[in-house]
């Protein structure tokens, strides 16, 4: 079970590289809509898995994906000069691929339930 702290620093760094990703990283690969999901710390604090989605092309996907891995040393030095923790951890990206699935599947429920409407 997470500390409390452990989760606060979760819901820290996933608000700062959301706002690292809005103001703009200078790799033209991360200028897609991208939404971090989810961060999961490791229980030492040393590592951490951030989940993100991106709507667009399996292309664009792992576009992004090589973006975020290169941009990674960058975003953990603002990480390091904007947290207060012992340590930065190491991040992990991961592409959640069901975010777009869920999305299509709602918009075909919804195509149902209007076409069944209007009979």
């Amino acid at each position: 079970m997470l500390s409390i702290n452990q989760k606060r620093i979760e819901e820290l760094i996933k608000v700062k590289i959301s706002m690292l990703l809005v103001k703009g990283l200078k790799d033209p690969r991360l200028d897609n809509f991208i939404t971090i999901l989810n961060v999961k710390l490791a229980g030492d604090g040393r590592s951490a898995r951030v989940v993100f989605s991106v709507i667009g092309s399996e292309k664009q996907k792992h576009d992004v994906l090589e973006g975020l891995q290169s941009a990674r040393g960058y975003i953990q030095m603002r990480l390091a000069k904007e947290m207060r923790v012992k340590y930065i951890p190491h991040l992990i990206f991961e592409l959640d691929d069901e975010t777009e699935d869920r999305v299509r599947l709602v918009e075909k429920i919804n195509r149902l339930s209007e076409e069944s409407n209007r009979e």
